[in-house]
Protein backbone atom coordinates (compact mmCIF):
# COMPACT_ATOMS: atom_id res chain seq x y z
CA UNK A 1 0.00 0.00 0.00
CA UNK A 2 2.75 2.41 0.94
CA UNK A 3 4.69 3.96 -1.78
CA UNK A 4 7.74 4.31 -0.15
CA UNK A 5 9.81 1.15 0.07
CA UNK A 6 9.73 0.40 3.93
CA UNK A 7 9.75 -3.14 5.07
CA UNK A 8 6.53 -3.98 6.49
CA UNK A 9 8.00 -4.97 10.15
CA UNK A 10 10.08 -1.57 9.91
CA UNK A 11 9.53 0.27 13.49
CA UNK A 12 7.97 3.67 13.05
CA UNK A 13 10.94 4.82 15.11
CA UNK A 14 13.07 4.71 12.36
CA UNK A 15 10.98 6.46 10.07
CA UNK A 16 8.68 9.34 11.87
CA UNK A 17 9.97 11.78 13.55
CA UNK A 18 9.82 11.48 17.62
CA UNK A 19 6.41 13.51 17.87
CA UNK A 20 4.31 11.22 15.29
CA UNK A 21 5.88 7.84 16.29
CA UNK A 22 5.08 8.68 19.93
CA UNK A 23 1.58 9.59 19.46
CA UNK A 24 1.66 6.30 17.54
CA UNK A 25 2.78 4.26 19.97
CA UNK A 26 0.40 5.68 22.31
CA UNK A 27 -2.05 3.56 20.78
CA UNK A 28 0.22 0.32 20.25
CA UNK A 29 1.14 0.68 16.74
CA UNK A 30 4.74 0.20 16.51
CA UNK A 31 5.48 -0.70 12.74
CA UNK A 32 4.83 0.55 9.15
CA UNK A 33 2.29 -2.27 8.61
CA UNK A 34 -0.01 -1.70 10.96
CA UNK A 35 0.10 1.89 9.79
CA UNK A 36 -0.71 0.72 6.25
CA UNK A 37 -3.63 -1.41 7.95
CA UNK A 38 -5.37 1.44 9.53
CA UNK A 39 -4.61 3.98 6.51
CA UNK A 40 -6.23 6.48 5.45
CA UNK A 41 -10.17 5.55 7.37
CA UNK A 42 -9.32 4.77 10.93
CA UNK A 43 -5.83 6.65 11.01
CA UNK A 44 -7.99 10.08 10.02
CA UNK A 45 -10.22 8.98 13.18
CA UNK A 46 -7.47 8.17 15.73
CA UNK A 47 -7.57 10.00 18.59
CA UNK A 48 -5.04 12.43 18.89
CA UNK A 49 -4.38 12.56 15.45
CA UNK A 50 -5.72 15.54 13.82
CA UNK A 51 -5.67 16.82 10.53
CA UNK A 52 -2.50 18.51 10.58
CA UNK A 53 -0.48 15.13 12.15
CA UNK A 54 -2.48 12.97 9.59
CA UNK A 55 -0.86 14.78 6.13
CA UNK A 56 2.56 14.56 8.57
CA UNK A 57 2.19 10.68 8.72
CA UNK A 58 1.26 10.64 5.01
CA UNK A 59 4.07 12.60 3.78
CA UNK A 60 6.64 10.20 5.48
CA UNK A 61 5.04 6.67 4.74
CA UNK A 62 2.36 7.23 2.02
CA UNK A 63 4.30 9.72 -0.61
CA UNK A 64 2.21 11.07 -3.42
CA UNK A 65 -1.01 9.81 -1.65
CA UNK A 66 -3.37 12.11 -0.19
CA UNK A 67 -6.39 11.07 1.73
CA UNK A 68 -9.92 13.41 1.88
CA UNK A 69 -12.43 12.86 3.88
CA UNK A 70 -16.27 13.22 2.83
CA UNK A 71 -17.48 16.89 3.27
CA UNK A 72 -20.29 16.49 6.07
CA UNK A 73 -21.55 20.10 5.70
CA UNK A 74 -21.36 20.04 1.89
CA UNK A 75 -25.29 18.90 1.56
CA UNK A 76 -24.87 16.96 -1.95
CA UNK A 77 -22.36 14.48 -0.25
CA UNK A 78 -24.56 14.40 2.69
CA UNK A 79 -27.98 13.30 1.05
CA UNK A 80 -26.53 10.86 -1.81
CA UNK A 81 -28.99 8.12 -1.77
CA UNK A 82 -26.36 5.70 -0.24
CA UNK A 83 -25.09 7.85 2.19
CA UNK A 84 -24.81 6.57 6.22
CA UNK A 85 -27.21 8.23 8.51
CA UNK A 86 -24.50 7.48 11.53
CA UNK A 87 -22.77 11.39 12.32
CA UNK A 88 -25.58 13.33 9.90
CA UNK A 89 -28.58 12.55 12.69
CA UNK A 90 -27.83 12.43 16.26
CA UNK A 91 -26.85 9.55 17.83
CA UNK A 92 -30.55 8.63 19.74
CA UNK A 93 -32.18 8.99 16.50
CA UNK A 94 -29.59 6.89 14.20
CA UNK A 95 -29.40 4.15 17.33
CA UNK A 96 -33.13 3.73 17.15
CA UNK A 97 -33.63 4.06 13.00
CA UNK A 98 -30.47 1.30 12.94
CA UNK A 99 -32.74 -0.75 15.27
CA UNK A 100 -35.39 -1.26 12.55
CA UNK A 101 -32.48 -1.70 9.45
CA UNK A 102 -33.02 2.35 8.14
CA UNK A 103 -29.26 2.85 7.97
CA UNK A 104 -28.63 4.90 4.78
CA UNK A 105 -30.43 8.27 3.28
CA UNK A 106 -32.44 6.11 0.38
CA UNK A 107 -33.61 3.68 3.36
CA UNK A 108 -35.01 6.69 5.22
CA UNK A 109 -36.51 8.75 1.83
CA UNK A 110 -38.73 5.21 1.78
CA UNK A 111 -39.87 5.18 5.32
CA UNK A 112 -40.77 8.46 5.28
CA UNK A 113 -43.37 9.35 6.40
CA UNK A 114 -45.44 6.53 7.01
CA UNK A 115 -43.30 3.96 8.27
CA UNK A 116 -40.96 6.70 10.87
CA UNK A 117 -44.43 7.49 12.29
CA UNK A 118 -44.63 3.75 13.57
CA UNK A 119 -41.21 3.35 14.84
CA UNK A 120 -42.01 4.05 18.43
CA UNK A 121 -38.93 6.06 19.58
CA UNK A 122 -39.28 8.52 16.77
CA UNK A 123 -41.34 11.82 18.35
CA UNK A 124 -41.19 14.53 17.32
CA UNK A 125 -38.03 15.98 17.98
CA UNK A 126 -36.59 13.06 16.27
CA UNK A 127 -39.07 13.78 13.75
CA UNK A 128 -37.78 17.02 13.52
CA UNK A 129 -34.08 15.94 13.04
CA UNK A 130 -34.67 13.85 10.50
CA UNK A 131 -36.97 16.91 8.63
CA UNK A 132 -34.27 19.28 8.95
CA UNK A 133 -31.56 17.11 7.53
CA UNK A 134 -33.70 16.21 4.26
CA UNK A 135 -34.83 19.43 3.88
CA UNK A 136 -37.04 20.33 0.59
CA UNK A 137 -37.18 17.00 0.29
CA UNK A 138 -38.70 16.38 3.04
CA UNK A 139 -41.45 19.12 2.77
CA UNK A 140 -42.15 18.22 -0.93
CA UNK A 141 -42.96 14.39 0.17
CA UNK A 142 -44.79 14.57 3.51
CA UNK A 143 -47.82 16.67 1.73
CA UNK A 144 -47.84 13.93 -0.78
CA UNK A 145 -48.13 10.70 1.67
CA UNK A 146 -49.86 12.06 4.40
CA UNK A 147 -52.41 9.50 5.29
CA UNK A 148 -55.86 10.14 4.59
CA UNK A 149 -57.52 11.47 7.80
CA UNK A 150 -60.89 10.39 6.74
CA UNK A 151 -60.10 6.70 6.66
Amino acid sequence: MSTNSFAPDTPLQDVLPLNLWRLLARHDIRTVAQVEQLYPKKLWEMHYVGPVRFREIEKYLFSGKKYEPLDLSNPDVMLADGASLEGILPARVFRVLKRHRIETVMQLKAAYPLRLSEISGIGSKARHDVEEMLGDWATANSRLKKPDARR
